[in-house]
């Protein structure tokens, strides 16, 4: 990979190829870096855990020149520095692939790697004529360093989000960065997909580069991590090897307490199917027939998982059943009702709640504030409403209760919900659907993102609804969630039903298997 010997020998004397030393930064009265110290060596990969509002994302945006400490500075090879931007921190090496991949969607694949450094045809470079030829066999031989194989031609909106995520990575490699900050990078990514990505980040040390590693899933950071930089409350907590430490005093350290491992118990009968999908199909939004015949039932008292490795159509199905997008083919009956195509507001009205996958862009209205987050749907119920006038003390007394009862860490009830962490979201995410007492609760991913204990208390009050007779439809990429909270496990592959098991059948082997198409 092009540069990677220069920049490794360039920088072999220096003991902290990046870092931090008394960095502070304060948002008003929120204390979000607290006299933070960070050393990565060159050449290493070292991975930054917390819960979510450790100061994780505020650490890594001063490292990347996006926001700049109160007091202290960044270190890059040893020198203390003031970062004027991102661009200014790329001159010096480091880049960052965020969550939410910065990628152009109408673009391909190849135009979204050298967006921004277009190898120039040679007789017309002052023309700005790019010379795609050159910029291909780059791609390719970038690409085939890390031995992976990549669609080039294929748009970024239409490519799997794995492939999204390489080039997102080998974008800042091409662009020289030595360095790569990579922000939970397995968030969405299936077993065999973590290996693939765990394959390349090892090339990229190997080839000289420095990775640094932000991640909620504390066993993939110990089979990747050298060292371990624990982050709570702002402050550095602890420092060490990852070869050193348990995943169980990781999880100690990241909450201050000990975890009980996750007993998830049932308490309640399982009762008739209040929800039936019947052969059903649906396209994808380019037109690919992405699910077909699918047979889907979920009992009352029950919580049904839902497995596929990502692309096997398990977002199309949730689309369809939550009123976001119309099956092609096949019928979904609620409660002995036909439901097959209803929108959304009509699906809410008898009982469904929908729990988002992607809570910035679907599931809550971030600008918007706590309150308005909490009743969204129900603004005109009586108890909110009178005469066509808001009842504004009983929306707060409610949006309150509702904070307290889910124990959400925030400010006040009229701050936007942007302004909480990512699993404080998750929690008003939640809180709004439950406390409407679903008989059907399709849950998308509940726990993406979060930290050790967001996913102990969603596991909770998922588990304490369905003691409650609620039926949960449960997708997930996270295996070991599903077979915590599961009755029954259903796998996708290429759309179709590939197997069916019981909770004393399912095993993480077999599951793997049936998602593969190898069983």
């Amino acid at each position: 990979m092009q540069g990677a010997a220069v920049a490794a020998a360039g920088r072999a004397a220096a003991k902290v190829r990046l870092g931090a030393s008394g960095v502070s930064r304060r948002f008003g009265r929120v204390v979000a870096n607290d006299r933070v110290d960070l050393s990565v060596a060159p050449g290493s990969i070292h991975a930054v855990v917390g819960q979510n509002g450790a100061g994780k994302t505020t650490l890594m945006r001063i490292l990347q020149g996006l926001d700049r400490p109160d007091e202290g500075h960044v270190v890059i090879d040893d020198a203390a520095v003031e970062l004027t931007g991102p661009a200014d921190a790329l001159r010096r090496g480091v880049g960052m692939v965020h969550q939410e991949l910065m990628l152009v969607p109408g673009l391909t694949l190849l135009e979204n790697l050298v967006l921004g450094c277009e190898p120039l045809s040679a007789p017309l470079a002052p023309l700005g004529v790019v010379d795609w030829r050159r910029a291909r066999a780059e791609a390719k031989a970038l690409a085939g360093r890390a031995r992976l194989s990549l669609d080039w031609d294929s748009r970024a909106e239409r490519a799997p989000f794995n492939a999204r995520q390489i080039v997102a990575i080998l974008r800042l490699v091409y662009r020289g960065a030595d360095t790569l900050i990579l922000d939970e990078p397995t968030a969405v990514l299936a077993p065999a997909q973590v290996q693939d990505l765990f394959a390349l980040l090892r090339d990229l040390q190997a080839d000289g580069r420095t990775i640094v590693f932000i991640s909620h899933k504390l066993a993939e950071v110990l089979a990747i991590a050298d060292q371990v930089t624990v982050l709570r409350g702002g402050r550095v907590i602890s420092t060490a090897q990852a070869n050193t430490i348990l995943a169980a005093d990781l999880a100690e350290m990241i909450l201050g307490r000990s975890v009980e491992p996750p007993r998830v118990s049932r308490s309640g009968p399982i009762g008739e199917p209040v929800f039936e999908v019947t052969d059903m199909a649906a396209f994808d939004d380019r037109g690919v027939r992405r699910l077909e015949g699918v047979d889907l039932a979920v009992r009352a008292g029950e919580i049904v998982g839902l497995a596929a490795v990502a692309g096997n159509g398990q977002d199309e199905l949730v689309e369809c059943l939550a009123g976001l997008r119309r099956p092609a083919a096949g019928r979904a009956a609620f409660a002995g009702e036909d439901v097959t195509g209803f929108d959304t507001a009509a699906l809410r009205r008898r009982g469904i709640g929908y729990l988002s996958p992607d809570r910035a862009q679907e599931g809550l209205a971030l600008p918007a504030s706590l309150v308005d987050n909490m009743v969204a749907g129900r603004q005109r119920d009586r108890r909110f409403a009178r005469a066509g006038w808001q009842r504004l003390a009983a929306l707060r007394d409610f949006a309150q209760s509702l904070l307290q009862r889910f124990d959400v860490t925030h400010d006040a009830v009229d701050a936007a919900a942007a302004t909480l962490s990512g699993g404080n979201q998750q929690r008003v995410a939640l809180a709004r659907e439950l406390d409407r007492e679903p008989r059907l609760l399709l849950a998308s991913q509940p726990t993406r993102g979060i930290d050790v204990a967001g996913v102990a208390f969603v596991h909770r009050q998922l588990a304490a609804a369905r003691d409650r007779g609620c039926a949960i439809l449960l997708v997930s990429e996270e295996l070991e969630e599903l077979l915590s909270l599961s009755d029954r496990i259903v796998v996708l592959y290429r759309g179709r039903v590939a197997g069916s098991l019981s909770r004393d059948e399912a095993t993480m082997q077999h599951l793997g298997a049936l998602m593969t198409g190898s069983a």
